[in-house]
């Protein structure tokens, strides 16, 4: 079955934070997920070709709710706030990151996740932590490591060998690729991963 999204119908749907406040679990989840400043807003607003769909800010931490957003009548973006961000307060924090892990282990129409991740750095706590969930579940990663314009192709090609070396015995359903919002790299590799998720479950 071929599987052709039309990303730029994409609306926003609801924001929520707590379980009974999400989406009803009926057709397919995508979910978007890094730590702050890593570009995912940016990306999410590249791939549906929509400037202001979500909204980037200057000042990390912005996004404090799960963002659910409707690409058709069987298929879902969610995009969760960014981790890691030390100045949000310590009590809302643990609420994001509670509803975020229930989310990742219970929510049963997920069917793939995107981990951003900033070239410049590595995978970090947080990030290998929701791997090992997607291990766990037997959800496939796409990694995008972002801001790829910023690094010369060398430099790139050793970060990419040295994640896949970290992650060789994992045993993880994943991909890895470059992305850029600045330049659109990696842009179609990134549409068609979560395409052919799609495809599988449909």
């Amino acid at each position: 079955m071929i599987v052709c999204i039309k990303y730029e119908n994409t609306k926003f749907l609801k924001s929520a934070l707590k379980s009974n406040d999400w989406v009803s679990p009926i057709g397919s989840e995508i979910a978007f997920l890094g730590y702050s400043n890593v570009g995912k807003s940016r990306a999410l607003n590249v791939l549906t070709k929509q400037k202001k769909l979500t909204r980037v800010s200057k000042r990390p931490g912005r996004t404090q709710l799960i963002n659910f957003f409707q690409v058709s009548s069987i298929f879902r973006l969610v995009d969760f706030p960014g981790y890691g961000y030390s100045k949000i307060n310590l009590k809302l924090k643990n609420k994001i990151s509670t509803w975020a892990y229930q989310y990742l282990q219970t929510r049963i129409c997920l069917h793939g996740i995107v981990l951003f991740s900033d070239i410049r750095s590595t995978l970090k706590f947080l990030d290998e932590k929701i791997l090992l969930i997607a291990k766990n579940r037997k959800i496939p990663v796409l990694i995008l490591l972002t801001k790829s314009d910023k690094l010369s192709l060398f430099k790139k090609q050793k970060k990419k060998k040295n994640i896949k070396k970290k992650l060789l015995s994992w045993g993880l359903n994943y991909k890895i690729n470059y992305f850029s919002s600045l330049t659109c790299e990696g842009l179609e590799i990134f549409k068609n991963t979560l395409e052919n998720w799609l495809k599988k479950k449909t």
